[in-house]
């Protein structure tokens, strides 16, 4: 649990931001690595405006599948990215607060159907505020939010005894391996992010060597997963960064970022990795948990109790079949994902892991 956890002082770079599902993403760039958090992991992200080129900083994080980390608290004599020690509660938005008004009006005018609709709604919005407050209060009191919180405060008293020491001079430059691939190199700038409607997938567009270019990825967010336990970053593309891009018939295959050495697979069909089944069964399965203590809640709230073997019932087979689903669906997708054409996709894969040395994110 702790063995990927690390601990370095090096020197800042620089750092960027994009906005990403309800937060921002960060990326700070050092001369050892780089590092990925959201905004809302930390009280104040201020400190990083303070720093310049060179300061010497300390940092928490683990490793990502590719090659980057992501941060879990970092400390400078300029100020600190702070961890978050206080649970905070999810409250519903203010205009929410409308609902019992109006569902006392239904009840007056007799409106069962409204009333009933109106209730259902409200009942939902506070499921998702209960949900959401035990998932912060869980990513709290995780036994690794625990030991990484004991590493910040020891560090803060001044000792470093734990800490890597690492000042190299440059990173280690991303150079393409030789292929006969098209490969083309030009910088990214005018980014915009789009989530299409009605859709699980977000839309990123941008310009390169005076060309509009865009590639679609699945916007499975890690909401409801602690970022403990993150594998991968978002898809980070800022407006400067260097791309070499595999271009060819109109879209995009794949993409290596010189700026932070990271790499992304797009394959363009229906294509499983291990990485995307894991973001898959994770997303799904908190769904599947979520969706049987709502029915069953629910139940208990329209049925008398007498009937309480009718709901748990109910409720187990309901449990039974949202298990069972995700797991029948992976297979299918699995299956007819190996019956179409990968090869084109496995020479991408293969330049982009000789490339960087680290298996890209697919997206």
């Amino acid at each position: 649990m702790k063995d990927n956890c690390q601990f370095i002082t090096n020197k800042f770079y620089r750092y960027d931001y994009i906005p990403y599902g309800h937060t921002d993403c960060y990326r700070i760039i050092t001369n050892e690595g780089v590092y990925f958090f959201y905004k809302n992991q930390f009280i104040d992200v201020s400190v990083l405006d303070k720093l310049n080129e060179g300061d010497v900083i300390h940092i928490a994080s683990h490793a990502l599948n590719d090659g980057t980390f992501w941060l879990h608290w970092l400390v400078s004599w300029k100020g600190d990215l702070a961890i978050r020690n206080k649970l905070h509660c999810a409250f519903p938005h203010p205009s929410t607060l409308i609902l019992p008004f109006l569902i006392l009006i239904g009840f007056w005018l007799d409106l069962q159907f409204i009333t009933l609709f109106l209730a259902t709604g409200l009942f939902l919005i506070l499921i998702w505020c209960i949900c959401s407050t035990l998932f912060r209060l869980i990513n709290l009191v995780l036994p690794k939010q625990f030991f990484l919180r004991q590493r910040y405060h020891k560090l803060k008293k001044g000792d470093l005894s734990f800490m890597k020491t690492s000042f190299l001079e440059h990173r280690k430059t991303v150079n393409c391996s030789s292929t006969d691939l098209p490969v083309y190199e030009g910088i990214a700038t005018n980014i915009d992010r789009q989530l299409i409607y009605r859709s699980e997938r977000r839309k990123i567009l941008f310009d390169f060597s005076g060309v509009r270019l865009f590639f679609d990825e699945l916007a499975l967010d890690n909401d409801h997963i602690p970022v403990v336990y993150s594998f991968c970053h978002p898809t980070f593309i800022a407006s400067g960064d260097k791309l070499s891009l595999i271009f060819e018939n109109n879209k995009i295959h794949g993409i290596i970022n010189h700026t932070d050495g990271s790499s992304y697979l797009i394959p363009h069909c229906i294509w499983i990795s291990k990485q995307k089944a894991k973001t898959l069964l994770r997303n799904w399965y908190f769904y599947t948990i979520f969706a049987p203590i709502a029915f069953l809640l629910l139940q208990i709230i329209i049925y008398p109790i007498k009937e309480f073997d009718f709901i748990m019932n109910g409720f187990l087979w309901i449990t039974s079949g949202a298990q069972i689903i995700p797991l029948l669906l992976l297979l299918f997708y699995t299956l007819f994902s190996y019956l179409n054409d990968r090869s084109y996709a496995k020479r991408v894969l293969k330049w982009l892991y000789q490339t960087t040395g680290h298996w890209p994110k697919e997206l």
